[in-house]
């Protein structure tokens, strides 16, 4: 399986009034932190899709071994930079792409693991985690819907989201013991509840 790691660092954070992609978690910026993630996974190629931040992000990705893709249009939501990182990936076809979120820095290693190995099992369409009954992220996709999701309308008016109801029957769901996986940071007094809740865990 040639599976490549896709970070969505391209939205304006305006709602957080600065990058999430640079917000410290545990010491390192977000972007970094799941870059580490997925170099522990053995993920050898791993793309992050910056936007209008990108001169101020990438410095603090400078030590690791990644591929950068710009976004042009981040203001139509994350399905522009899925699109970009399939297109930037089209010379290497992966067999399927694991699209981490950078404001889910705090999803498990363990986790994501998890979502490895059912697909790995199932080679399903596409792989997500759930807790509480609620879909998550990071999803796994498998090559076959690629296509789909570079040029279905569907997906371009509601975002991946429709492929995933186009697939519905097929779609693999992983209940996980990971609240992270729907965790949404996207305020301030989101950022500081996961800091304290963080600090809480290990001190």
């Amino acid at each position: 399986m040639s599976l490549a790691g896709v970070v969505l660092a391209a939205g304006r954070s305006s709602r957080m009034g600065t990058p999430k992609a640079l917000l410290d978690f545990l010491g390192v910026p977000f972007a970094v932190r799941i870059l580490e993630a997925l170099e522990a996974l053995e993920v050898k190629t791993r793309v992050v899709v910056l936007g209008p931040d990108a001169p101020r992000i990438q410095p603090v990705l400078a030590g690791h071994e990644v591929l950068l893709v710009d976004n042009p249009e981040p203001e139509t939501g994350p399905i522009a930079s899925l699109r970009s990182a399939l297109r930037a990936l089209q010379p290497i076809q992966p067999s399927a792409v694991l699209v981490w979120p950078v404001d889910l820095p705090h999803v498990r290693v363990s986790t994501v693991e998890r979502l490895l190995e059912s697909y790995r099992r199932t080679t399903a369409p596409a792989v997500l985690p759930t807790f509480a009954e609620r879909r998550g992220h990071p999803v796994i996709w498998d090559s076959h819907l690629f296509a789909e999701l570079l040029e279905s309308p569907e997906a371009t008016r509601e975002g991946a989201r429709a492929v995933l109801r186009a697939h519905e029957q097929d779609v693999v769901s992983v209940p996980v013991d990971d609240p992270a996986v729907i965790d949404q940071v996207n305020r301030p007094e989101d950022y500081e509840r996961l800091v304290r809740e963080w600090n809480r865990d290990i001190y």
